[in-house]
């Protein structure tokens, strides 16, 4: 049985390299830093896989009175944290996508459009989408962004996904790839390694 797609984010700001979803989220359905994402793209012709490096709860008025209150009540900070939604951006680096020809791992020919649903990955798409590290090169030449603590956290998230008998033998050829990237940079790479390490 197939799983049903999580909605996680609208997009708000698009471009090749990466895009912006904001979402209202309950605390439990919130995006994790590292986890896969997909937006449609060129009339549904594609679909943009996103991999989320940053995630912000964007500024909320009723929080901000809370927070500068004298003393809080826990009835009032309850009631911010679990009854009311949150405002959560998520911000997503594009490393390939797929069409009808299957995934293709290089930036897209579009970005979606302002507005397109974002999707969580299911567990089966993302085993699917890394059965071929060729993604990690965009991380690592992507500017501006946590590249080593992103490419970790993706990467124990994917072996997680696998069957337990799969799981060491896919970090280990995650390290062997990252080895390759980082073969000048031996600090780099020892301290991804050890990131690896569920």
């Amino acid at each position: 049985m197939s799983e049903k797609a999580v909605l996680i984010a609208r997009v708000t700001r698009c471009s090749t390299r990466s895009f912006v979803g904001a979402s209202r989220l309950p605390e439990a359905d919130v995006p994790t830093f590292g986890s896969f994402c997909k937006a449609r793209a060129q009339r549904g012709q594609s679909e943009v896989i996103g991999l989320i490096y940053d995630i912000r709860i964007e500024d909320d008025e009723m929080a901000r009175q809370i927070a500068i209150a004298a003393d809080p009540s826990q009835e009032q900070l309850a009631d911010n944290r679990v009854s009311r939604l949150i405002p959560i951006e998520i911000s997503c680096l594009a490393v390939g996508y797929s069409s009808q020809d299957g995934y293709a791992y290089a930036l897209p020919p579009q970005p979606p459009m302002t507005l397109d649903d974002v999707f969580a990955l299911s567990r089966d798409e993302v085993m699917a989408f890394t059965q071929s590290m060729d993604f990690v090169p965009l991380v690592f030449s992507a500017p501006g962004l946590p590249a080593d603590e992103l490419l970790a956290a993706c990467l124990r998230y994917s072996a997680e996904v696998r069957p337990q008998s799969e799981q060491r033998a896919f970090l280990v050829e995650a390290g062997r790839v990252c080895a390759r990237q980082l073969a000048g940079d031996v600090a780099r790479l020892d301290r991804l390694v050890r990131n690896l390490a569920p």
